[in-house]
């Protein structure tokens, strides 16, 4: 009865370490895709973001801190001047310079929302356009998708995300018009995924 037992318990070990494998593969390595797919669905974050703007009279800066929530919207901060509060029935802008406070249609600024995380990936992947590299920041090892936009505005036409593969976390977009001109980018600084945000931002 023992030898039953001991050799009933030495043929699972191939499939419990095989499991086991498979498992901490899953939690501790995921694949591009899944840290791609873990962006798309991450609840919340608070970010410093940074949009450089380039036209036809140079560049504009814009330094913002963005308070993200994926079910409550997003908070944008514009220095102390202005704040827009981005939910699913328009944005709400407070303007501490008048001292006034309105909403507008979302149509009217389909920018800066490019940086939210479920706005950026709902667009879909081109395909085989997924990819790791380490050229263009520094040593950070990065994988690389594109967007195809779809927005009706030929200065917006292809986004490319740049995710850190280590942190999991985005580095920066950079948009492309019809003519594979960049004409915005997004940088991302001190990105920082929390459990919530405060109901009073939002």
């Amino acid at each position: 009865m023992k030898k039953k037992i001991i050799i009933a318990v030495l043929l699972c070990i191939p499939f419990i370490s095989i499991l086991l494998v498979i498992v901490f593969r899953g939690v501790m390595l995921p694949t591009n895709e899944e840290i791609i797919k873990s962006l798309k669905d991450i609840k919340c974050y608070e970010a410093n973001v940074e949009y450089i703007i380039k036209n036809s009279r140079g560049e504009e800066r814009e330094d913002t801190v963005q308070y993200y929530s994926k079910d409550k919207g997003v908070r944008v901060e514009f220095g102390e001047d202005i704040v827009k509060v981005y939910k699913n029935d328009g944005i709400q802008v407070i303007d501490n310079i008048s001292n006034s406070d309105y909403v507008i249609d979302k149509s009217l600024d389909v920018l800066h929302p490019l940086a939210f995380m479920n706005k950026i990936l709902s667009f879909p992947i081109k395909s085989d356009s997924l990819k790791q590299d380490q050229e263009e920041w520094g040593d950070t090892v990065y994988i690389q998708v594109d967007l195809e936009l779809f927005l009706d505005n030929e200065h917006l036409n292809i986004a490319r995300l740049f995710v850190d593969k280590k942190n999991r976390t985005p580095i920066g977009i950079i948009v492309y018009n019809k003519d594979g001109e960049d004409t915005l980018r997004i940088i991302f600084k001190d990105f920082k995924k929390v459990k919530q945000i405060d109901d009073s931002l939002l």
